[in-house]
C-alpha cells in the first residue's frame, strides 16, 4: 500500500475544505447588481402666496380661490396639481397637492444588470433594494412622505392592475437635502416583491410609480418649489446551481 505524503495530505484536506464550503453554502452563485439610477421629479413653480386664514364658506368656491391654484409639471411624465377647498368641519382653506409619475425599469436595457448577468438564467431574487436621496429640494413645504408601488409594463398610477405597494419614504422637510441614502427594502412575499422578481426573471420592464398627496392647511404657504428624489435599485440575483 502506498503511503501518501504530507503535501498529497494537504492538498487533499484543501480541496476537501473547498468542495465542502460550497456544497454548504447557498449564495456562491448569487450576485448583487447595482441598477442605473432612476430621477423622481416634481415641480410645484413659484408659490402665489400663503392660504387664507378668513373663514370660508364650503357652498361658495370662490372664497378659497387663489391664482395659479392648478400647475402643471416639469416634465411629461410628473403630473403636478394643487386645488385649493373649504374643509366644512373647520370653515378654513386647504390646499391639497399631488404629485404622480412613473418611472419604468427595463433591466434588459441596463448596462450593469446585462454585463453581470450575460446569458446566465435568474432562478430567483434575494434582495430587492432602492436606495434613495434627495438632492435637490426647494419645497416650501414639508413632504410628509411620498408613497411608492410597483406595477407591470404599462402602469402610469397606483390603481392600475396589478400595482402593488412597495413602502413610502421618510418625511421630507421644506428646503433639506438628504445625501446619506436612505432605503426601502422588500420582503419577501409581498406582492411588489414578487411582481419585480417576475418581471426580472421573464426579462419584462417593470414600472416604479411615486405619488406624493400632502394637504396644507390655512395660513401655510401654497405649495412651491422642486424635488427631486433618486433612487438606485440593487438586486441581489440567484442563479440555478
Amino acid at each position: 500500500m502506498k503511503v501518501m505524503g504530507a503535501k498529497q495530505m494537504l492538498a487533499i484536506a484543501a480541496l476537501g475544505t473547498v468542495a465542502a464550503s460550497s456544497g454548504c453554502r447557498s449564495d456562491v452563485l448569487d450576485l448583487t447588481v447595482d441598477l442605473q439610477p432612476e430621477v423622481y421629479a416634481a415641480d410645484f413653480g413659484a408659490s402665489p402666496g400663503t392660504i387664507p386664514v378668513d373663514a370660508c364658506t364650503p357652498s361658495d368656491p370662490g372664497s378659497c380661490q387663489l391664482p395659479g391654484v392648478v400647475i402643471d409639471g416639469a416634465t411629461p411624465t410628473t403630473g403636478v396639481q394643487v386645488s385649493v377647498g373649504c374643509d366644512p368641519s373647520t370653515l378654513r382653506c386647504f390646499a391639497q397637492a399631488q404629485a404622480r409619475t412613473s418611472i419604468t425599469v427595463d433591466v434588459l436595457m441596463d448596462d450593469n444588470f446585462t454585463s453581470a448577468v450575460e446569458r446566465r438564467a435568474i432562478s430567483f431574487v434575494r434582495i430587492v433594494d432602492l436606495a434613495y436621496t434627495v438632492p435637490v429640494n426647494t419645497l416650501t413645504f414639508d413632504l410628509p412622505s411620498v408613497s411608492v408601488y410597483a406595477g407591470p409594463e404599462g402602469s402610469t398610477t397606483e390603481t392600475d392592475p396589478g400595482v402593488a405597494p412597495i413602502g413610502a419614504t421618510a418625511v421630507i422637510s421644506a428646503g433639506t437635502v438628504v445625501t446619506e441614502p436612505l432605503h426601502l427594502t422588500l420582503a419577501d412575499g409581498t406582492m411588489a416583491r414578487s411582481l419585480i422578481e417576475g418581471s426580472i426573471q421573464n426579462e419584462r420592464p417593470f414600472v416604479v410609480i411615486f405619488v406624493a398627496s400632502p394637504r396644507l392647511e390655512s395660513g401655510d404657504p401654497v405649495p412651491g418649489g422642486a424635488v427631486e428624489i433618486h433612487l438606485a435599485p440593487r438586486l441581489l440575483l440567484g442563479f440555478p446551481r
